[in-house]
């Protein structure tokens, strides 16, 4: 959730280019693992098969679901074959598909088009071949194995996917909004550096001066959601607790039915140095306390989470049940043995040190 600003943003202002471009004969491979529905083999005359590179950590991402989703219910059963490739997650490692794997459960019938991980060589011969830099993005091929489309999942829509199964869409509309749109991409990116710089020189007067220049660049779409992100990132910086807390806060609210964001808060909240003297266990306890609600118990990551913050309450045989339940819930080795060490810790009455940088960065 608090990844570095620069990858957070590129998911907003994508780069293209045509080194893969509309009008090639798609690439022939696949996404490496099936997380749900049925993996697409072969294409077949009258349908359109569209792959929307995706991953957790993205917020935009995560905010076109509920459109695609929309888009499946209505236009699957006219042809359209929607697959979610998750990408940029680590790949092959077991924890990035677990990751995946519960994200996608947590959705339900939210997300209930297919969802595959990518894999290396999906990012080489599609991402990379078409230089793509920013999620999400998809990509449209026709039943004769012919990519016809690409671009962000937002500008989708029944009438256009209509026109692409019947073979009577044109793409001259589109390049031209796309030739617009880049230009603007183009000076947000600019911007966008200015920003980054400030944000790296800790010049927050700089970066407060600058963020609202650059919102107004983007998309209308993405701007509330971005300036609440560059608030609470120069929040962060600035090291505002009363700022990043009230984010928090509504955050939870807002995202109280997911538990993967109420684990990242309430895991955030209670290894950040930041916050170590002022650690808000009550916001922890809620977030963690309804993640594991939601999840019934299954998650060892939320249960490891729980435990902490029962532990830090002075509740040390709370804690250790716990993170016996984790380590019972846990389905890879690696994963076993983190929750081992951090039970053995709890067992000798100590609390067990988090990796600073993992924690600031890149809380679960």
């Amino acid at each position: 959730m608090f990844r570095p600003l620069l990858v957070w943003l590129s998911c907003v202002i994508a780069c293209q280019a045509n080194t893969l471009k509309v009008g090639d004969q798609a690439p022939d491979t696949r996404p490496e693992i099936q997380i749900q529905g049925e993996p697409v083999k072969t294409f077949e005359k009258g349908k359109i098969y569209i792959f929307e590179c995706w991953a957790t950590w993205c917020p935009p991402c995560v905010a076109s679901i509920p459109h695609l989703n929309e888009l499946h219910r209505k236009m699957g059963p006219k042809g359209v074959v929607i697959t979610g490739v998750n990408v940029w997650e680590g790949e092959k490692s077991p924890e990035a598909a677990e990751k995946v794997r519960d994200f996608v459960k947590s959705k339900g019938d939210k997300m209930s088009y297919a969802v595959a991980i990518g894999g290396n060589q999906f990012m080489k011969d599609w991402l990379e071949a078409a230089r793509v830099e920013g999620i999400p993005h998809a990509f449209i091929v026709d039943g004769n194995g012919k990519l016809i489309w690409e671009g962000h999942p937002a500008e989708l829509n029944e009438e256009m996917l209509g026109d692409m199964i019947t073979g009577t869409f044109s793409p001259a509309k589109s390049e031209t909004q796309s030739t617009e749109a880049e230009k603007q991409i183009n000076i947000a990116r600019e911007k966008f550096t200015q920003l980054d710089q400030a944000l790296a020189k800790k010049d927050w007067a700089l970066a407060e001066k600058i963020a609202p220049e650059l919102i107004a660049l983007l998309p209308e779409k993405n701007r509330e959601e971005v300036k609440r992100w560059l608030e609470f990132k120069i929040a962060y910086g600035k090291g505002d607790q009363a700022k990043i807390y009230g984010h928090l806060e509504k955050m939870a609210e807002e995202k109280k039915s997911d538990p993967n964001i109420l684990n990242e808060i309430a895991w955030d909240i209670i290894t950040n140095p930041l916050f170590e003297k002022d650690v808000n266990l009550a916001l922890a306890e809620k977030c963690a306390t309804q993640a594991t609600q939601i999840t019934k118990e299954e998650n060892p990551e939320i249960l490891d989470t729980l435990a902490r913050i029962r532990f830090m309450q002075g509740k040390q045989e709370l804690a250790i049940h716990l993170q016996e339940k984790a380590i019972a819930k846990a389905s890879y080795t690696t994963l076993k043995e983190e929750l081992q060490s951090t039970l053995e810790s709890y067992q000798k009455g100590v609390l067990p040190k988090i990796n600073e940088e993992a924690a600031v960065e890149s809380p679960k």
